[in-house]
């Protein structure tokens, strides 16, 4: 069974969308996806389930880098790969600093099946490392617990025997824990 690719796409001709989804099909992704042209409609369609974003440079009403910026606000850890017809290496450059998984030019697109693999298996492996950074700070957290429970149970065991030792002397009977000096 071929898992479906839920994605957004940051696009605003509807022929250009309409590439990229052929490339992708022939690629070998299932898509469920939907295209937006504005900053309103981009925070809108993006749900969590969205796995990737693949958004244009220039668009009349956005950019790459401002869909970028409003996705990492939302918080979003999805992939987004920067497609455009015009990007130079400088604008490539700044793009992969502010945390775009990928660029590719719109005339060089027969490399955006394995962009996409690419994107899709280091945004895995970022949850995969996010969940086990997670999961020993867990621990962790519980064995400084066990280990405050054992230190005050050795603490109280040491106190519940001087008291013994004290109350067997009041008695006039032998110790039966002897303290060492240096305890």
């Amino acid at each position: 069974m071929t898992r479906i690719l839920k994605l957004l796409i940051v696009e605003d001709s509807a022929d250009d969308a309409e590439l990229v989804m052929r490339i992708l099909r022939r690629a070998g992704f299932e898509l469920d996806w939907v295209r937006v042209e504005t900053e309103e409609q981009l925070r809108t369609q993006l749900h969590p389930d969205v796995e990737l974003v693949i958004s244009d440079y220039r668009l009349p009403e956005l950019t790459g880098f401002r869909a970028l910026e409003v996705i990492r606000q939302l918080d979003a850890d999805v992939p987004f790969i920067l497609v455009s017809g015009t990007i130079g290496e400088d604008i490539a450059v700044t793009a992969m600093r502010r945390g775009a998984s990928d660029y590719l030019m719109k005339d060089r697109l027969s490399r955006l099946g394995s962009a996409v693999s690419h994107a899709l298996e280091e945004s895995r492996l970022r949850k995969e490392r996010k969940h086990s950074v997670a999961e020993a700070e867990r621990q962790l957290a519980e064995l400084r617990r066990w280990q405050e429970v054992m230190v005050n149970r050795e603490e109280r065991l040491a106190t519940l025997k001087s008291e013994v030792d004290e109350l067997l002397s009041r008695l006039g009977e032998p110790r039966r824990y002897h303290q060492s000096d240096d305890s």
